[in-house]
């Protein structure tokens, strides 16, 4: 027998259209606004810069890279590009959208919901024909006897293996969880925008020594506010004084919370200032490590979960660990391809790595003769530096 909650969130959704049951009460303001009184949601969350900034570098930057199905054989790796997924994921996921767009959509509502979804369409075998993008309200996901199954508005119970579901830490909102941060950023720029509408107006009090009825205080305050809305020199009346209640942008640091707001921002979504235009005690050599850091500890993860998921949604068991797919990091790394460079030259100098070694960790394929581990000739082991010395020394007196 449906429960009233049950019942309700029917009818919701007869009457409503798209809703997300977890935050029902918090889109139907249930919940208010902010200390600060913004109202802060997904929505309204984008309104504010930095947070679109940051969701749209995450979610770009993810959607540009090249995303490949590989297959090993060995130690030969080759694109499979003849396995169903390899065109799914990399150039037509579905009729309607390019794979960049496609991953841009799903991405950015994982990086600013906690979640984003996508139907996967298989053929008789079971193999990948095409993702279709869904609003996040549009799923509702539940427990049913144990098994995680998706509601799906327009399309019905959809089973866990047919959705490709990307979240971020324990699927929650970042906007939801920092609402009364992200509303202090709202209601400082709200402030800027009230001030500078105003002509740069302060709110004051008018007061007179004399008492008034209430008509006269009418007009003598609708002739002040439409005088406050012109520029120029404004004239007391005879007997009144004003005085000024509210405090001006450099009393309320307008600026610096501005500032400390973004770089807050910034911290949520795990973003360097300076990739949003942040230009904060920043210098040549600190971007370039802010764009290692980007990519080492935002971009990274987020691959990892988007590869994983491909893995064990779009791939068949079967076909495991010999068809994989892997996001290509090297171009986020291109900054740094020098310091790995001297890194390589030194471990193949010393005889560490082999030449094939440094193949495979770059994601080339091995090249004949490239096992043999090799060192410099001037670097001989100590135990034969004297039989080497005594070789010299005779090579040298044939010589002469």
């Amino acid at each position: 027998m449906a429960t009233l909650r049950d019942r309700l969130n029917a009818l919701l959704r007869y009457r409503v259209g798209k809703y997300d049951s977890q935050t029902l009460a918090n889109d139907l303001g249930i919940y208010g606004t902010t200390v600060s009184g913004a109202n802060i949601n997904e929505n309204t969350a984008l309104t504010i810069s930095t947070v679109y900034a940051c969701v749209y570098k995450i979610a770009s930057t993810l959607a540009s890279l090249d995303l490949e199905v590989y297959e090993r054989n060995g130690r030969e790796i080759q694109p499979a590009n003849v396995h169903p997924a390899y065109d799914v994921i990399k150039y037509k996921p579905n009729e309607y959208q390019t794979a960049f767009d496609f991953w841009e959509t799903v991405i950015s509502n994982a990086v600013i919901n906690g979640v984003g979804y996508a139907l996967i369409e298989r053929d008789g075998r079971g193999y990948v024909t095409s993702l279709v993008c869904l609003d996040v309200y549009d799923v509702d996901r539940k427990t049913v006897n144990g098994q995680i199954v998706y509601s799906v508005r327009n399309v019905g119970i959809v089973q866990a293996e047919n959705m490709l579901e990307i979240c971020n830490l324990q699927r929650k909102s970042p906007i939801r969880l920092h609402r009364e941060n992200l509303g202090l950023a709202k209601a400082a720029e709200d402030f800027g925008a009230e001030y500078f509408g105003s002509g740069g107006q302060m709110t004051g009090i008018l007061s007179s020594d004399q008492p008034l009825k209430k008509e006269q205080m009418d007009i003598i305050q609708g002739s002040w506010n439409k005088a406050a809305q012109q520029a120029g020199t404004k004239l007391l009346p005879f007997g009144f004084k004003y005085s000024r209640i509210s405090i001006s942008p450099d009393e309320a640091q307008f600026i610096e919370t501005r500032k400390f707001q973004a770089e807050e921002i910034c911290r949520i979504f795990s973003v360097p200032p300076t990739l949003v235009q942040l230009e904060s005690q920043t210098t040549y050599n600190n971007v370039e490590q802010q764009n290692l850091q980007f990519a080492r500890h935002t971009i990274a993860p987020w691959a990892k979960r988007i590869e994983q998921e491909i893995d064990r949604k779009l791939i068949q068991s079967r076909e495991r660990p010999q068809i994989y797919s892997k996001f290509n990091l090297n171009d986020l790394y291109r900054g740094d391809m020098q310091s790995r460079a001297d890194f390589y030259t030194k471990m193949l100098n010393n005889g560490v790595l082999s030449i094939n070694e440094v193949r495979i960790r770059e994601s080339m394929n091995p090249t004949d003769g490239g096992d043999t581990h090799v060192v410099q000739i001037n670097q001989i082991a100590l135990d034969k530096l004297g039989a080497y010395s005594d070789k010299v020394s005779e090579t040298e007196s044939n010589g002469q």
